[in-house]
């Protein structure tokens, strides 16, 4: 996993996390992940407890609203399972997927109101001013009641 935002913290922190991520495609017997996996790993040199790393496009790139629904409900069960109150998420599949912002801000409203995902903080994070902006006039119309909900640029 080395793109996104995953080639990001591959810059960031060395080869400490590609090396556990390695080890999971070892015991798993699998070159990938597919559209939909998540994996969770240290976060290395970083200031979190966990990286669950997710994987929101398939081989070729494309994806759905389904898909990233699909991911973010598996990044969320597991980050319940971890215990974890607070996430940051990137917009999955709008870089080397060919989502659209939209597409991702219909994805997340229906989880944001699932009372089983009651986090204490949930951070988007988006690469354009824009795209802070379309999210939150979506989640505004879509799921107006949105304590702990942040989207960062």
């Amino acid at each position: 996993m080395s793109g996104g935002v995953n080639g990001a913290s591959f810059a960031k922190c060395g080869d400490g996390i590609q090396a556990e991520l390695r080890e999971h495609q070892r015991l798993t017997g699998k070159p990938a992940l597919p559209a939909g996996g998540v994996v969770r790993t240290s976060a290395g040199p970083l200031a979190f407890r966990h990286i669950i790393h997710a994987v929101a496009i398939d081989p070729f790139y494309d994806s759905s609203i389904e898909i990233v629904r699909d991911t973010l409900i598996a990044v969320f069960d597991l980050a319940l399972k971890l215990k974890v109150s607070t996430i940051a998420t990137p917009t999955l599949a709008t870089g080397y997927g060919r989502m659209t912002i939209e597409d991702f801000g219909a994805a997340l409203p229906p989880l944001i109101v699932e009372p089983r995902f009651n986090f204490d903080a949930v951070t988007i994070a988006v690469r354009y001013t824009v795209d802070a902006s379309i999210l939150k006039s979506i989640f505004e119309s879509d799921a107006p009641d949105l304590p702990g909900y942040t989207v960062l640029r």
